[in-house]
């Protein structure tokens, strides 16, 4: 039956389900007042409408036998193929729960173990008053584990299970209705393009679950494509959504899962030859043909094809195909020919020889970096992973942030491991290195999107986790409250567009003179500083400066609309204008939690739920790199020059730099060593202990070591006899301050000042990298990366420089020269980088040993930005932007105040709140002052040698 109605979910139905309630979701349903819970039929029906049309099913059975399709990332030929949902009818269900229990079947056994191991800090997630929804629910033999849990330790719990075939999921709520006195249940009848937009937001919270690895049987384009939906049409803010996702593991092992001993997958996958004769032959019984066709089994014959499974290791994915036995013939009813000719442009029958493959379904397995890089390509932020005791399975935590300056535009990997895409590009692109211009990058003036998602962070800073009377607070002396920057960035933009547009400015004009620039004074001396804006005597409303501000926003929206829809060229200098404002604004954010951060945390409004896995005793998988050097490196961009440019047309794909990242210049670098991974929270504590103990000190040189990223949870005497060492530290961040002994806190990078990190590194025996090694062993390592994950390549050897291995990478692929150094983005780093607030904290440096065979893994980008031991000087040549003289050149040192704590040293790559167009612009060059203990930056330990 069709049903018109739809789900408001968190209003439609209470506890214990009343007849009313059936009332509030609409009409056309299936009612049954002697049932304990609430049924609703949203299937259309897979025969012919009104019209007599063709069902879609049936059109797609059609579309998929005379069209030959070829997998993503399959060099194998193109084969026919059927829809995957043709699978699960009634037998096919049946089948499949059978498989749950076969002993080679290790995915039901390894979801059910977390389920028990990990029910206390799943449900932990899930809040009284919850609405939890099920994708593909099945028997609910593994639900029914977590339904339990519910029932017993929370209140008023609606579960809403979404599956496609009436009498199989009556069976299963009838068997669980009864057990439960907190959870109400809705059976949802249907396929997911069925039921899912009649889901509609509500303020109950929201967990979905997609579990037994569902998501494997999707390409990732289409997983893509189906978790967007979900997360815009049903997923509030802080709502979750938990994945069952299979590990990549031994082929046998995966082999096995899917060819069991007792044959019962392979009558699972032929039983959709079954359905289809019935299905099909039922559409032309309804079209008025009462002959069969001329298989005398119907369209297929079923005793012609066999089972066939592929796996392919290096995708990670396992494949299904019904291979033809013997030479056979798909027959098409006479009633639907004419139908077929018009989808096909053919009505004859479709022959299928011996041997010949048609394409049933995947399975896709990951890699350990996967469920990051779905977060991320969804818009996501992955919360947490709970795992058994074999490691071969994952339930994975994903929440919909507040906000989020996603990497746009950007490849849909063919899986989801973090070297997919940079592989991808790294194998196709290397044809155009030597070109100013690389095909994916990121577009010269940003979208309306990117605009709006920048000014959704600024706001949730802002006005969310800044209450209002927070605005006039100061918690850095050497900076402004933070009122100063709700102004700043509208009245900066201002500026800036009005003179792109040679038009005034926004009223109130003197907003401008207000709040133009600000403050950074020399921490020795404040009463050293650069100009800036008069303040006023007294600071504007709130309310005044956020309608100056929507003002603003509405020009930059209507120019960059206008810009995009004609397709018109533009000035040079007015595209770097409106540029400009974009990357201040991105910068300004980081200003803005750093100084939040610095804040009592109990007056920061947590913008997003955030779980802190435990603190696991692991150690960072560290290890040194090597490289031999170059004479002649390029730093900065090759082929920007604000003054050059000027009034001209804006050059189609050029790249805006601020001044100080032009003109290039080639330094020489000497062979170097340099870890594979920053120091961490913990790591600096052991530093601070070893130091102090038995050391003659005073407490206010160990105060000096101390970060200010971190807190003091507790401060009882201990061991150490310094009540400052002897506390549980925590890490400050806007989503909560975890604890550095107990949580995973103590895996990421530490955020120290310059002069913190040159302390440490002394104490090591090493040196901070410079900013040409830091530059040159990050895009070295990640072009190498990236192509080392295509197959083949050289072996690579632990003692062998990373420079040389990519040379040998690039000859054995017929290339060579640098030009990749003098490409201004990196898009060759990994996909799950933690950069555009993909996280609202730091995540945990990588911990897994990498194989003596291969590049070790290294993190260069995300988290933190790096400190570099690079004085904060102009290039050769340097000249000051005309639109922004001071940029730059109110901040560079004279040589005599170099390691002096006001003295400002270049900071490389980016952090956890740095846009991905910075993060990602390897000729982006970020200073502070040397003893500045605010900022989100972090270092690793270098080292000369001789190679």
């Amino acid at each position: 039956m069709t049903a018109t109605a739809e789900i408001d979910i968190g209003t439609s139905v209470e506890p214990l389900l009343p007849s009313t309630a059936l009332d509030t979701v609409g009409t056309n349903l299936e009612r049954n007042s002697s049932l304990p819970y609430q049924f609703i039929d949203y299937r259309v029906s897979s025969l012919a409408d009104s019209t007599g049309n063709m069902p879609p099913i049936v059109r797609q059975i059609v579309e998929g036998l005379t069209t030959l399709r070829a997998l993503p990332g399959n060099s194998a030929k193109a084969t026919r193929s059927l829809p995957t949902v043709l699978l699960y009818d009634d037998a096919g269900l049946d089948y499949f729960d059978r498989i749950t229990y076969l002993p080679e079947y290790y995915l039901t056994a390894c979801e059910i173990e977390i389920l028990q191991t990990h029910i206390e800090a799943i449900v932990a997630e899930i809040p009284d008053g919850s609405d939890v929804i099920e994708l593909g629910c099945g028997s609910l033999r593994k639900t029914e584990l977590l339904l339990d849990a519910l029932d017993k330790r929370r209140t008023a719990i609606t579960y809403y299970a979404i599956d496609v075939m009436p009498q199989p999921l009556h069976e299963s709520m009838a068997k669980l209705a009864a057990q439960f006195a907190n959870v109400s249940l809705c059976a949802l009848c249907g396929t997911y393009d069925e039921v899912l937009p009649r889901l509609t937001k509500s303020e109950r919270p929201k967990t979905v679950l997609w579990l037994g690895s569902s998501i494997g049987n999707y390409h990732s384009p289409d997983a893509v494509e189906f978790l967007k939906k979900i997360s815009q049409s049903v997923l509030a803010a802080n709502d979750a959504l938990i994945i069952g996702m299979d590990k990549q593991k031994q082929t046998s092992i995966i082999m096995d899962a899917y060819h069991d001993s007792q044959g019962v997958t392979a009558e699972f996958e032929l039983n959709i030859l079954t359905h289809i004769n019935r299905l099909v032959g039922e559409y032309a019984a309804q079209q008025g043909d009462a002959t069969l066709p001329a298989s005398a089994t119907g369209l297929f014959d079923t005793s012609a094809f066999r089972y066939v499974g592929v796996y392919d290791e290096q995708i990670g994915r396992h494949d299904a195909y019904l291979e033809a036995r013997v030479d056979t013939e798909v027959s098409w009813p006479h009633s639907i020919v004419a139908e077929v000719k018009e989808i096909c442009g053919s009505d004859s029958n479709v022959a299928v020889r011996r041997g010949e493959r048609i394409y049933i379904e995947s399975a896709y397995k990951y890699s350990d970096s996967a469920a990051e890089v779905l977060a991320q390509t969804i818009g996501l932020t992955f919360s947490a992973e709970w795992t058994e005791s074999r490691d071969y399975y994952t339930l994975n935590l994903f929440r919909k942030p507040q906000a989020a300056m996603p990497l746009v535009s950007q490849t849909i990997p063919v899986s989801f491991d973090k070297w997919s895409i940079p592989a991808h590009r790294a194998s196709t692109l290397l044809n155009t290195l030597s070109n100013s211009s690389a095909p994916e990058q990121f577009p010269t003036i940003p979208s309306v999107d990117e605009w709006t998602d920048l000014w959704a962070v600024w706001d949730t800073l802002t006005l969310h986790v800044l209450a209002r009377k927070k605005l006039l607070v100061r918690p850095i002396d050497l900076r402004h409250p933070f009122i100063f920057y709700l102004g700043h960035i509208p009245a900066f933009a201002d500026i800036h567009m009005a003179a792109a547009e040679s038009a005034p400015l926004s009223e109130p004009a003197v907003f401008a003179q207000w709040f133009e620039r600000g403050i950074d004074p020399n921490m020795e001396d404040p009463t050293i500083c650069h100009n800036h804006s008069e303040v006023p005597d007294e600071w504007p409303s709130v309310d005044k400066i956020t309608a100056y501000r929507d003002r603003v926003r509405r020009r930059i929206t209507a120019w960059v609309d206008g810009y995009y829809a004609a397709n018109s060229a533009v000035s040079a200098d007015a595209a770097r204008h409106v540029w400009m404002a974009f990357e201040h604004e991105a910068m300004h954010i980081e200003t803005l939690l750093y100084m939040v951060l610095q804040m009592d945390p109990v007056d920061i409004r947590s913008p997003a739920i955030s779980t802190f896995g435990p603190n696991s005793s692991a150690q960072p998988a560290r290890s040194w790199i090597s490289y031999s050097g170059s004479p002649a490196a390029v730093l900065g961009l090759t082929a920007d020059s604000e003054t050059a440019l000027g009034a001209a047309a804006l050059p189609t794909g050029h790249v805006f730099g601020w001044d100080n990242e032009s003109p290039s210049m080639s330094v020489a670098i000497k062979p170097f060593r340099i870890h594979t991974q920053p120091i961490t929270n913990s790591e600096y504590l052991g530093f601070l202990k070893a130091i102090s103990s038995g050391s003659a000190r005073a407490d206010g040189e160990l105060d000096d070591l101390i970060p200010q990223s971190w807190v003091a949870l507790s401060s009882s005497q201990g061991p150490t006899g310094n009540k400052l060492l002897d506390a549980d530290y925590g890490v400050r961040t806007a989503v909560g301050t975890p604890s550095i002994s107990k949580t995973e806190a103590a895996l990421w990078p530490v955020c120290v000042s310059q002069a913190q990190a040159e302390a440490y590194a002394s104490w090591c025996g090493k040196r901070l990298p410079t900013e040409a090694e830091w530059t040159y062993a990050t895009r070295t390592y990640h072009l190498a990366r990236a192509l080392s994950a295509n197959t083949p390549n050289p072996a690579y050897s632990c003692a062998m420089p990373v420079d040389k291995y990519l040379g040998e990478l690039l000859a054995a692929q017929g290339a060579s020269g640098d030009a990749h150094s003098c490409q201004p983005y990196d898009m060759f780093a990994p996909s799950n980088a933690n950069i555009g607030l993909s996280h609202w904290h730091p995540t945990p440096v990588p911990t897994t040993p990498a194989s003596p065979d291969c590049l070790p893994e290294a993190s260069f980008i995300g988290s933190a930005w790096e400190w570099t031991s690079t004085p904060f000087h102009p290039f050769d040549g340097f000249k000051p932007s005309p639109m922004y003289p001071g940029y730059s050149a109110d901040f560079f040192d004279p040589p005599e105040t170099h390691g002096s704590d006001s003295a400002h040293y270049i900071v490389k790559g980016g952090s956890y709140i740095t846009h991905p167009r910075i993060a990602l612009r390897q000729t982006f060059r970020n200073w502070y002052q040397r003893g500045y203990p605010y900022v989100l930056a972090t270092f690793r330990l270098c080292e000369d040698a001789s190679l």
